[in-house]
């Protein structure tokens, strides 16, 4: 009986395709839409400015820096006007809290990330909006779990596995553009972030700019807008503590 399905399906031009194969359409599907693979292969380094605005005390603007192949990047979390800073590169791994009050030199005090913040904060660099670019490199699996409609419209669901981290990835199907994305880390907290508007950078790539910002430990909606900017040069001390 099944080689007769097989055959019926041969003859009649059906092709099977099995969950591994649709999730990596859906990611195809975005690197066009997004400009091509052939540019998301030239990216080497990348500037980052963001806010998350839910007119609270704890709002912050995040500006990052990073390195793709020297796997470095530096996060400066800019609250009341005070920065807090976390960096890693291959040789070093920190964060820097400002101390003393504002009216004086800034005075950090600097101590070495966990390796578990390592870890992610390394992961980070590759991972930040796209982590199924180069997914398999990675070690990770990708799986479609199957088609979801959010705002209205239909998304292909895809799930990333990877060791200590798992993503939930919604692509629309009729854009190929990722509407939402849940991140799950090896320390518990979910993230989910959802895009509503793209941008095109200079260098040519679209990205998220527009979005919601939800974490499960601080549990507020978040309004998150984003700059990028693609292949900026960067200086060499940029990751020393």
């Amino acid at each position: 009986m099944k080689k007769a399905v097989i055959f019926l399906l041969f003859m009649t031009g059906i092709v099977v395709k099995n969950n591994a194969q649709i999730a990596n359409e859906a990611f195809d599907a975005y690197f066009k839409a997004t400009g091509g693979i052939e540019l998301w292969n030239q990216v080497k380094t990348y500037s980052i400015k963001q806010s998350y605005v839910s007119n609270a005390a704890s709002d912050y603007d995040m500006i990052i820096k990073a390195s793709i192949p020297d796997v470095s990047m530096l996060k400066t979390k800019v609250i009341m006007q005070r920065n807090f800073i976390y960096g890693v590169s291959p040789t070093d791994a920190f964060y820097k809290i400002p101390t003393g009050s504002r009216d004086k030199a800034v005075i950090y005090q600097v101590k070495d990330l966990s390796d578990k913040e390592k870890t992610n904060m390394k992961r980070e660099v590759s991972d930040i909006f796209a982590p199924f670019f180069n997914y398999q490199a990675k070690g990770y699996i990708a799986t479609f779990v199957g088609l979801e409609t959010i705002g209205g419209e239909v998304t292909q669901h895809v799930e990333l596995n990877g060791k200590d981290i798992k993503f939930n990835l919604y692509f629309s199907q009729a854009t190929g553009l990722l509407k939402k994305m849940i991140e799950k880390l090896s320390t518990g907290e979910i993230i989910t972030r959802e895009f509503t508007t793209y941008a095109t950078s200079a260098f040519g790539i679209k990205y998220p700019s527009i979005g919601t910002y939800y974490s499960s430990i601080d549990k507020r909606n978040v309004k998150l807008t984003t700059e990028i900017v693609y292949n900026a040069p960067l200086e060499a001390a940029t990751f020393k503590r």
